[in-house]
C-alpha cells in the first residue's frame, strides 16, 4: 500500500469531518434560533428600540425586560446543548450511512479566473478637466492676467501629462498582471487535473484493497465511517484505528473533550441589576457528571453501530473500542471494550438504557469519568498516530518553485513590467537559477538604467551571500546604472541589506514577491521549495 494511497484516505476523512462539523454547527444555530427565549430577546430589543426616548421609566422597565430575557435565551441554549448530549445515541441511529462512491472521488473542477483583485486602469484623463478657465477681454486686460493665465496653462498641461503617464502606467500594470494571472490560472488548472487523477487513481486502489481486505484500506475506510458523523462543536475529532488482517480484528482509539469542554458549566442565568451583568449559575456537578458519563456511552455504542453498519463486506468481526480524554500531556483511557459482531447485533439498541447494553458486552466505563478516573484498556492502542489538518492539508498556492524555467522566467518579466521597467528580456546569468537584464526605468527623476538579477533558491537552506551584490554593484558601477535590483526567493545572508542601503540596491526576499503578486495580479502565491524536485524548473 503506497504512501500517497493513506494520505488522501487521510485527506478525505477530515474533509468529511469538516462538512459534517459544518452541517452540525448550522443545524444547532437553526435550533437555537427556534427556541421562544431567543425569539424573545429580538422581541424585548425591538421594544426597547421603540420606546419614546422621554419616557425614562419606560425604557427602565424595557431595559430590564431585555436583560432578563437575554438571561433566559442563555439558559434555554446551555439547556439545548445538553438535550444534543443526551439524544447521540438515537441521533446516530437514524442517519444513512452507506458511502456513495461519488463521494470519494474528485471532482475536476478548474478554478475560475478572478480579474476583480488586479489593478484598475484609471479613468482617462481629458484636456478639458485639467484646462484653466481663460479670462474674458476685461480680465486679460489687467495688468500681468496674461502671464498668469499662460503660467497656469502650463502648470495645467504638466499635471495633464502626469495624468496621462499615469493612465498608461495603470493600463500597462493591467495587462501585466493579467499576464501573470493566466500563467497562474494555466499551472493550477494543470495542478488540478492532476491532482485530481492522483486522487482518483488512490480511491480505485482503495477500493481494490478494500475488497481484498487488507489493512491499510479497512483502517482507513473505518476512519472515513466515524469522520462522517456529526458531533457538537466541542468534539474535535481525533482517532487512531488499526486492523489485524487475521483475526478480523478492529482497534480504535478515539478522543473524546473533558466535562468542562463538553457539558455547559450553568444550566440557569439571570440578570444582576446592580453589576448589570447576565451571570450564570454553576448546574450541580453530580447533574454535569451524570450527562458527560452519559455522553461517553452513548458515544461507544454509537460507533460500534456505525463501525459494523457502514461494513457490508464484513471484513470486521470484533471492534475493541477505547474512549481517551486528555489530562494536560497524558491520555486518559476512560472506557474499552472488546465486543464481536454478533454479541452487538444481538443488542436492541433504540430500546433500554446505554449502561446497560454496555454491561451486557462487559465493557470498562470510568466510575468517575468527570474526574478522568481512568480504566484498563481491554487492548492498547497507539494514540501517537493520529491525523490531524495540517498533516494532510493540501496548499494550493501559485508556487513558483514548482514552475518550469519558461514560465517562471514569464512571471518575473511581467512582475518587473507591472513595476514600471522598460527592456530586453531576462536572460540566463552566470550561476545556477540566475537571471539577468538591464532594464530601463522611465522615471523622469530617479529613472534610468537599472541592473536586475534574480536567484531562484532551490536550496532550503541557502541564502544569497554577499558575492551576489557585489557583483551587482561592479556590473552597476561598469555601466553607470542608476541603480541596482537585487531579486531572491529566498532570503538574504546577514549584511546584505546593510551593504545595499547605500549603494542604491533594492533588495527583494520571497516574502516581498509573494506581496508584489497579490499586489499586481491578485494571485496568492508561496515560494516553498518542494519535496521532490522537477527537473523541469531548475535548468538555468
Amino acid at each position: 500500500m503506497t504512501r500517497g494511497f493513506e494520505s488522501i484516505i487521510d485527506r478525505l476523512a477530515r474533509e468529511f469531518w469538516r462538512a459534517a462539523h459544518a452541517r452540525e454547527q448550522q443545524h444547532a444555530q437553526m435550533q437555537a434560533r427556534s427556541l421562544a427565549e431567543v425569539r424573545a430577546v429580538d422581541q424585548a430589543q425591538r421594544a426597547l428600540e421603540d420606546a419614546p426616548a422621554a419616557d425614562a421609566a419606560a425604557r427602565e422597565r424595557l431595559q430590564l425586560a431585555w436583560r432578563q430575557a437575554e438571561a433566559a435565551a442563555q439558559g434555554a441554549r446551555a439547556k439545548l446543548e445538553v438535550g444534543r448530549l443526551e439524544r447521540l445515541l438515537a441521533e446516530g441511529l437514524t442517519r444513512d450511512l452507506r458511502i456513495p462512491p461519488a463521494d470519494l472521488r474528485a471532482r475536476n473542477t478548474p478554478p475560475v479566473l478572478d480579474t476583480q483583485h488586479l489593478p484598475k486602469i484609471l479613468a482617462k484623463p481629458e484636456w478639458e478637466t485639467f484646462a484653466p478657465e481663460k479670462p474674458g477681454r476685461l480680465g486679460l486686460a489687467v495688468p500681468g492676467a496674461s502671464g498668469r493665465y499662460e503660467q497656469a496653462v502650463a502648470k495645467a498641461r504638466s499635471e495633464f501629462v502626469h495624468a496621462e503617464r499615469e493612465y498608461e502606467a495603470s493600463k500597462i500594470r493591467r495587462t501585466q498582471g493579467s499576464m501573470i494571472l493566466q500563467i497562474a490560472q494555466q499551472k493550477a488548472t494543470e495542478a488540478a487535473r492532476a491532482d485530481s487523477a492522483r486522487h482518483n487513481a488512490a480511491v480505485a486502489e482503495f477500493e481494490g484493497a478494500l475488497l481484498r481486505g487488507e489493512a491499510a484500506a479497512v483502517t482507513g475506510y473505518a476512519r472515513i465511517v466515524l469522520s462522517r458523523s456529526p458531533y457538537p462543536e466541542a468534539f474535535m475529532q481525533t482517532l487512531a484505528a488499526h486492523y489485524v488482517e487475521n483475526h478480523k480484528l478492529l482497534a480504535i482509539g478515539y478522543d473524546v473533550p473533558t466535562l468542562d469542554a463538553a457539558v455547559p458549566v450553568a444550566l440557569e442565568y439571570h440578570y444582576n441589576a446592580a453589576e448589570n451583568l447576565v451571570q450564570g449559575v454553576p448546574a450541580e456537578q453530580a447533574l454535569r457528571a451524570r450527562v458527560y458519563a452519559d455522553a461517553l456511552r452513548q458515544i461507544v455504542l454509537r460507533s460500534l453501530h456505525e463501525l459494523f453498519s457502514a461494513d457490508p463486506l464484513r471484513h470486521v468481526n470484533a471492534i475493541v473500542f477505547n474512549v481517551y480524554a486528555s489530562n494536560g500531556d497524558a491520555r486518559v483511557c476512560l472506557a474499552s471494550v472488546h465486543v464481536a459482531r454478533a454479541d452487538f447485533a444481538a443488542l436492541a439498541l433504540a430500546e433500554g438504557d446505554p449502561a446497560t447494553h454496555l454491561a451486557a458486552l462487559g465493557a470498562r466505563i470510568s466510575a468517575r469519568p468527570e474526574m478522568l478516573e481512568a480504566v484498563a484498556p481491554v487492548a492498547g492502542v497507539d494514540m501517537t498516530q493520529v491525523v490531524t489538518d495540517a498533516d494532510v492539508a493540501v496548499d494550493r498556492r501559485f508556487n513558483l518553485m514548482t514552475l518550469s524555467d519558461k514560465d517562471f522566467t514569464q512571471v518575473m518579466f511581467h512582475l518587473l513590467r507591472a513595476h514600471g521597467f522598460e527592456g530586453p528580456p531576462l536572460l540566463p546569468g552566470e550561476a545556477p537559477g540566475m537571471l539577468m537584464c538591464r532594464a530601463w526605468d522611465p522615471h523622469p527623476i530617479f529613472g534610468g538604467d537599472v541592473v536586475v538579477h534574480i536567484y531562484r533558491e532551490m536550496d532550503r537552506c541557502a541564502r544569497l551571500e554577499m558575492a551576489a551584490a557585489r557583483t551587482m554593484l561592479t556590473e552597476m558601477q561598469q555601466i553607470g546604472a542608476a541603480r541596482g535590483m537585487l531579486i531572491t526567493t529566498g532570503e538574504f545572508e546577514d549584511g546584505v541589506e546593510e551593504f545595499a542601503r547605500d549603494r542604491r540596491i533594492e533588495l527583494l526576499a520571497g516574502h516581498h514577491l509573494v506581496f508584489l503578486l497579490k499586489e499586481n495580479a491578485g494571485v496568492d502565491a508561496s515560494v516553498a521549495v518542494p519535496e521532490v524536485l522537477d527537473p523541469a524548473a531548475t535548468l538555468f
